[in-house]
């Protein structure tokens, strides 16, 4: 025979990896490329690689002049090979990135999208999904649907999503069984596997629903059975047909010298309209030939059950039985070889011909072996198609090749070479079964050998060595293993088994249970660690290792091996374990720890729903600052203490450094969310007393869902910090949950500075006012003076938003000032405004840090000719402890000109009694987070009471902002507030407005709101 040698023949040959030969996707690959080598007068090679991914043997290398891999039926090793070898290479339905391979994809994104907008034109407003979220191309499918669900209807509901444990009928059935459960109100369901919705339908009949009346159920794929269902299932073909063509010539134009291309291919799906969606069949338009589709479907006049019997009669007589098949299923080949193949060098074992004779096997001596480069051989027609089938033999490297070779001449039929292909598949599985038996048998004997070998070893070895005879249960071992547990009661030569388990640790002893059923069982490598009791009553770690011997019939006859005493290795490695995953200040979880956990989890759970929790403490770094690093270790471990008290074992918990805690729950829905950081926030905020300091945690928590917002620890805890800066940008001390819509509202912070900074030369800030009134009238004695900021390009933005940009660029000093000249002016030109009490504006920590700010504020509103005594700074308790003595000389000089002083937020901060005497105020600010909760029961409106008191006892005035409600007013009424601002009274207006209001109730002779 001689070896294919591309360089004889202008032919061009193309290889062909795919994990199988036969199934709707793979038949129908297979057929299509066929085809279209034929029409291009092209050599193809098919490679069986089976189901794994690690395949590396370079068959065909030698003649290949372009590869086409089928998924991930390749390893990169062998792609990176072929590239090397300047063979290119396209990807079929997977990346092979950073390689140079061009990719083909069928696409899965406009295949939902046709599914999607088909059941919407048909009137259907609700619909869900159902799918296997472990399986790659379904996650594909999920996001494609869940990005049409917002297109048409807004945020996708997760109740609508129908779970399955895989991709089969059965799974559909659990989807079927979920959707009458739910008493779902979807109309309509797409499933992404055509299984799962045939599965669906037939569950959904079974409980009495009407398909489709009831409800729609339509899938993906367009498998054979879909068309013959009860109810006929529309679905989406992946259009293999056109891929299998647009990829091979593509390869064509490569090796005629087209360059390599970075763009990746997308073949549209087609939408197959059939009765479960309720619009009847819709008849395709006329087409000149049969699709490959079609042609397999009508080709198959058996049933399955006489298909896998024909199957199954043939493939299991193995090499042989290629020349029966051939008459079976009408398939014809001029050649079948059969080769073993050792370190990547095959010699030929067997070769049959179409005729039934056999070419003289070579004599051991005679045996050439050839590099698998050069596999399969030569066809004599020159135009042919070999399919090679790689068959493990249990032992590292070595193979045995399957190669059948047809030439392109023979129009061999769709049918038959479907058929032929199935036998293929079911063959290259008895080959295997045959090879590994016979490893089996080599392996036996070569136990044999080392049996006899372990006996001396046993005498010289310092590990206990056991030799269990499972016929008799019993145990024999060396002296060794009694001198390791130090006892006398098991000196005889032999012992039953559970005599010897009667001294493991009772923890451990299910697991061993489960190490020896799978090595016994399922041939696992027996290797494991656990406790022994010792004379002692102490346990020490011990090793164990071992091998089964079988007899002739592969039945496990002993049990032999050695255990090692590893207690002190044990013990090191836990201390070290423990230092590179738990936090040496709070004893929690790390960074490390805690990513790996979730990690592990998404690998064990691809659809079980889990919140990612990212918390940070707000004011820390004043802390730190103020009072010490060492007062800062305090409250971190207080706030570790008190997190494990409240979330014990049932949640995990970790510190990721700094101020920023982690936490990973089982929670499933926003209100579950909303309960568990509720009590969080709640548990940290318990006073510390260090140092005769009293210190108040508060915390900032973002949220974010898996698998929803994201399918690795790193992508959850990225969206989860987006959310968090949502909460700190609202105040802090809350919870956001992560949505899409923040990442690009995050990313326009990033060009935020640039607007504001123009802002403020075009005068786009503006001055709301909100009032504030007197607890026992409800006369408007003052007003707060609120920033807001219409962009003609950002829009409305947000306070907290600008004013954060402003506090870190370094535009505080001049925002502040524009602010103050705004209201000075504001002041000047209206009577009703000058007539006030008081007009409140809020002060930041980057202005009272300055020392000229007390001289410039004076100096500003003097240069407008107003009162001092008509305004109030409002500080907040962080500014005020941000740098204490410079803060203190600030507001003293405030004070002292005239100008009230008020401490906004008044309990949400860090400082202490002492600290609130020692400011020179006139008034406090109850924070609006207090008031919320009033309503709720009399321990909260106690508490705020108690807070006014205080504050009334300093000789302050109290004022309550966020009286958000009549309810809340009445019950603020009841304490003996001095003043109330809030919505319950009015939102902040522009001066205009309020200026209207107020001449309205003076009209009625009065000076309150209430008109």
């Amino acid at each position: 025979m001689k070896t294919i040698n591309h360089c004889n023949t202008h032919r061009p040959t193309v290889g062909v990896i795919m994990p199988l030969l036969s199934g709707f996707y793979m038949g129908e690959l297979c057929i299509a490329l066929r085809q279209v080598a034929k029409q291009q007068d092209i050599n193809l090679v098919f490679i069986r690689s089976g189901e794994s991914r690690n395949y590396e043997l370079p068959i065909g290398f030698d003649s290949f002049d372009a590869l086409l891999v089928v998924l991930h039926s390749a390893a990169h090793k062998l792609i990176a090979k072929a590239i090397d070898r300047n063979i290119p290479v396209i990807s079929l339905g997977a990346s092979y990135r950073p390689l140079p391979v061009e990719q083909f994809y069928s696409d899965q994104n406009q295949g939902v999208a046709l599914l999607y907008d088909w059941l919407c034109d048909l009137g259907h407003e609700r619909i869900g999904f159902c799918g296997d979220l472990s399986v790659n191309d379904i996650r594909l499918r999920f996001k494609s649907f869940q990005q049409k669900v917002r297109q048409h209807h807004g945020e996708f509901i997760s109740g609508d999503f129908f779970s399955v444990s895989d991709c089969s009928f059965a799974g559909g059935r659990e989807a079927g069984k979920a959707f009458v459960e739910k008493q779902s109100e979807c109309s309509a369901v797409i499933c992404a596997a055509d299984q799962n919705a045939i599965g669906m339908i037939q569950q959904l009949k079974s409980q009495g629903l009407s398909l489709p009346d009831d409800v729609a159920v339509v899938g993906i794929d367009n498998i054979f059975l879909g068309e013959k269902a009860s109810v006929s299932l529309t679905t989406i073909d992946q259009n293999l047909e056109e891929l299998g063509r647009s990829s091979l010539l593509r390869a064509v134009e490569r090796i005629r010298g087209a360059a390599y291309s970075a763009d990746t291919v997308m073949i549209p799906q087609r939408l197959v309209v059939r009765n479960s969606c309720g619009s009847g069949d819709m008849k395709p338009s006329h087409e000149v030939r049969k699709s490959v589709r079609q042609q397999m479907m009508s080709a198959d006049s058996q049933s399955p059950a006489e298909l896998f019997e024909s199957f199954y009669s043939q493939a299991k007589d193995g090499f042989d039985s290629i020349l029966d098949a051939q008459n079976c299923f009408g398939y014809h080949f001029d050649e079948a070889v059969l080769a073993h193949c050792q370190s990547q060098h095959y010699q030929v074992e067997q070769t049959l011909y179409a005729n039934g004779t056999r070419a003289k096997p070579l004599s051991t001596d005679n045996k050439i072996a050839f590099s698998v480069d050069q596999f399969p051989t030569a066809m004599p027609s020159q135009h042919y198609v070999s399919t090679v089938v790689p068959v493990k033999t249990g032992f590292d490297g070595h193979w045995k090749l399957l190669c059948i070779n047809d030439s392109q001449s023979i129009d061999q039929g769709v049918g038959s070479y479907s058929m032929f292909s199935n036998y293929l598949d079911m063959l290259a599985l008895f080959i295997e079964r045959d090879a590994l038996l016979e490893t089996a048998n080599t392996r036996q004997k070569s136990l044999q050998q080392i049996l006899q070998q372990l006996k001396v070893v046993s005498n010289t070895s310092n590990d206990g060595i056991w030799d269990w005879d499972l016929i008799t249960n019993k145990l024999t071992w060396n002296s060794r293993l009694i001198d390791m547990l130090g006892v006398t009661d098991i000196v005889r030569d032999s012992i039953d088994c559970s005599d010897l388990f009667s001294y493991i640790h009772h923890e451990d002893i299910s697991s061993i249970e489960d190490k020896i059923h799978e090595h016994l069982i399922n041939d696992a490598p027996f290797k494991t660690e656990f406790r022994m009791r010792t004379a002692s009553g102490d346990y020490l770690w011990v090793q164990a290792n071992g091998a089964a011997v079988q007899n002739s019939h592969g039945r496990p006859i002993r049990f032999i091996g050695s255990l090692t005493d590893i207690t002190q290795q044990r013990e090191s490695a836990e201390k070290i374990h423990h230092m590179a995953y738990f936090d040496a200040l709070t004893g929690i979880a790390n960074r490390r720890k805690i990513m790996q956990d979730i990690n592990l989890f998404i690998g064990a759970h691809q659809e079980k729903r889990r919140a990612v929790m990212l918390m940070d403490l707000n004011r820390f770094k004043m802390v730190n600052d103020t009072f010490g690093h060492h007062t800062g270790d305090a409250l971190l471990r207080h706030v570790s203490k008190q997190l494990c008290e409240l979330l014990g074992d049932r949640q995990q918990i970790a510190r990721l450094g700094g101020d920023e805690f982690l936490f990973f729950c089982d929670v499933q829905n926003h209100d579950q969310v909303n309960e568990l950081t509720s009590q969080i926030l709640r548990r940290i905020a318990r006073p510390l007393v260090f140092d005769d300091i009293e210190l108040e945690a508060q915390g900032s928590i973002g949220v974010a869902f898996y698998p929803l917002d994201g399918s690795t620890a790193d992508e959850l805890i990225k969206k989860a910090d987006v959310a968090m800066y949502k909460a700190k940008q609202a105040g802090g001390g809350r919870a956001v949950v992560y949505s899409s819509e923040m990442d690009s509202s995050t990313q326009n912070l990033v060009t935020m500075e640039h607007h504001l900074k123009g802002a403020l030369k075009r005068d786009e800030i503006g001055v709301h006012y909100q009032p504030q009134v007197r607890a026992d009238d409800n006369t408007v004695v003052g007003v707060e003076a609120l920033a807001r900021w219409r962009s003609p390009v950002l829009g409305d933005v947000p306070p907290y938003q600008f004013i954060q940009v402003a506090e870190e660029s370094g535009l505080m000093t001049s925002f502040g000032e524009y602010i103050l000249n705004q209201v000075c002016r504001d002041l000047s030109s209206s009577e009703w405004l000058r007539g006030l009490n008081r007009i409140s504006i809020n002060v930041s920590a980057k202005e009272l840090v300055n020392h000229h700010f007390a001289s410039s504020a004076i100096q500003t509103i003097l240069n407008h000719k107003l009162p001092l005594s008509l305004f109030c700074f409002e500080i907040t308790e962080t500014a005020a402890i941000s740098d204490y003595e410079q803060c203190s000389q600030v507001l003293l000089q405030l004070h002292s000109a005239g100008i009230a002083l008020s401490l906004d937020d008044f309990g949400t901060g860090f400082s202490s009694l002492s600290l609130l005497k020692r400011l020179p105020l006139n008034e406090v600010k109850i924070d609006r987070s207090f008031i919320r909760d009033i309503v709720d029961g009399q321990a909260n409106l106690d508490f705020v009471a108690t807070m006014i008191l205080m504050g009334k006892s300093l000789g302050y005035q109290v004022v309550a902002e966020g009286v958000e409600t009549e309810a809340h007013s009445m019950a603020l009424k009841s304490t003996g507030i001095d003043i109330l601002q809030g919505y319950s009274y009015s939102k902040p207006k522009p001066l205009h407005e309020l200026e209207a209001i107020y001449c309205k109730a003076q009209a009625l002779g009065v000076n309150t709101l209430d008109v």
